[in-house]
């Protein structure tokens, strides 16, 4: 084989170094011309209420929308702001006067003892109308209930329980007598099932609820149901939605003074007492028992499992349960607002319009923003609702799914 000369070397080498340097220029402006996908996103992150302050403060996602007091917490502590509340995000009027917490009992319970459930009903009104009548009696007695008498600790200092709930309060409107809402998450599952329909008004016992307020306007006076039973009722004790739960256990002697019936806790010094009696006339009506928990989808699914009567609950979770078949009926509302969208302190928004806005500016950096919230939640579907009016796709974190939508 003829060994090539030095020209010939170079002349080679040459042709290679225009070919490289054509590759390199051709990579790089086919790069540039590489179509770009623009379209906004967000990304959706389930987590525990008590876990979004910390979460928030680290970096490790940039809003989140709760129930207070989480909310509170985290605007009085620094760690974020409140931008938005139910009333405030799309579609426009949704959440005004909607249920955002309801009273649940099993049907056969209901059955068994309608005496009894109306009598709670009733007890829960005069509840809601006293925690109205009397905020600062409320906000002392949740304050004591969620937090006990110790500061609150938080990521950057410490917090006075009642400063905490006093601005929580200002948040949440107490009622009886909200509608539940039209579920888009709800709406989502029961289409898939066969020959089901869906309609929150049909998820209801007005019975109950009409016969309880006989009892507050003295047309009628509660009489025992045959055997005294007793009612299992769950509830999530770090959330404000629930203080006319709590007001109703320690100022109960108010309602034992003004209606003659009242739920006296059995451990008069319990901060937060699990066993009550429900007395009418000083007798004994029935026995409660009050069931911590953590999520109102768990709740409901104890329902169902007959482990639990009833329930303190979010709107949501119950119509989604209801809807699947747990044999359970809304008897009333308890609560209408109570939730908040908090952002970091340094993000560039203001209200939901300019978080919108802040959204589709970081999907085009290519970098989503992270909200976190409770799965199954009522603050869940609010995310999943608002985005979807504006056409932002929500996609699971960590993930390219998205999540399905009405």
């Amino acid at each position: 084989m003829q060994r090539l000369t030095p020209f010939q070397w170079l002349i080679i080498g040459g042709c290679i170094l225009v070919c490289l340097i054509f590759l390199l220029n051709y990579s790089t402006v086919h790069r540039i011309v590489q179509p770009v996908d623009e379209s906004p996103s967000v990304y959706l992150l389930y987590a525990s209420s008590g876990s979004m302050g910390q979460l928030l403060n680290t970096g490790q996602i940039d809003a989140f929308l709760i129930w207070e007091p989480v909310v509170s917490n985290a605007e009085l502590s620094g760690i974020g702001k409140r931008i938005a509340v139910p009333s405030d995000l799309p579609p426009p009027g949704k959440w005004n006067d909607q249920a955002i917490n309801v009273m649940v009992l099993r049907n056969d319970f209901i059955k068994k003892n309608p005496n009894t459930s109306a009598l709670f009903s009733a007890l829960t009104t005069a509840a809601i109308n006293r925690t109205n009548e009397d905020p600062e009696l409320a906000e002392n007695i949740t304050a004591a209930w969620v937090y006990g008498k110790n500061p609150i600790l938080t990521p950057v200092g410490s917090l006075q329980p009642l400063d905490v709930e006093k601005h929580a309060f200002a948040n949440i409107v107490f009622t009886a007598s909200a509608p539940p809402p039209e579920s888009g998450i709800v709406q989502s599952i029961i289409v898939k099932t066969p020959n089901s329909t869906y309609n929150p008004l049909s998820m209801m016992d007005p019975a109950v609820a009409r016969q309880g307020a006989q009892y507050l306007t003295n047309e009628s006076v509660p009489v025992a149901d045959m055997n005294v039973p007793t009612l299992r009722l769950g509830y999530i004790p770090s959330t404000d939605n629930y203080a006319p739960l709590y007001v109703m256990v320690k100022d109960s002697a108010y309602f034992c003074d003004r209606y003659g019936f009242c739920l006296v806790p059995d451990d008069q010094k319990a901060s937060r007492p699990v066993s009550c009696t429900l007395f009418v006339q000083g007798k004994t009506f029935a026995h409660v028992n009050l069931v911590p928990g953590q999520s109102g989808g768990g709740i409901m699914t104890t329902i169902g499992q007959k482990a639990l009567d009833g329930a303190f609950v979010g709107s949501v979770p119950a119509e989604q349960q209801i809807g699947l078949g747990n044999p359970v009926s809304i008897i009333q509302s308890i609560n209408t607002g109570g939730s908040g969208l908090v952002v970091g302190n340094k993000a560039p928004c203001n209200n939901w319009t300019g978080f919108v806005n802040w959204v589709k500016g970081r999907s085009a950096m290519g970098s989503p923003v992270v909200i976190a919230t409770v799965q199954s939640s009522i603050q869940e579907d609010m995310v999943r609702e608002a985005f979807a009016y504006e056409n932002i796709p929500v996609k699971y974190y960590g993930t390219d799914f998205k999540a399905e939508y009405p």
